[in-house]
């Protein structure tokens, strides 16, 4: 077996191909964004589609005055 530094590319999830205006469009449909917040987002995280998610939940909890990490926090109980 031999070992890779490399990452394996199936494990990143779907990329959003800029290039293709219907594929940036789906994305900002499933987002629930404009095609331009999904280009400044891939702009500032990449274009790995969980990456841009999680960069617009961020942003739009910031925008609401509800810090980011609360995000991922499970209600306590």
């Amino acid at each position: 077996m031999m070992i890779s530094n490399q990452s394996d590319l199936r494990d990143e999830g779907p990329r959003i191909d800029m290039a293709d205006y219907f594929d940036l469009r789906s994305w900002a449909k499933r987002f629930g964004v404009t095609p331009g917040e999904v280009r400044r987002a891939v702009a500032k995280v990449g274009n790995r589609a969980r990456d841009v998610e999680n960069y617009l939940a961020f942003e739009q909890s910031m925008s609401q005055g509800q810090p980011g990490w609360l995000l991922s926090r499970e209600p306590a109980a």
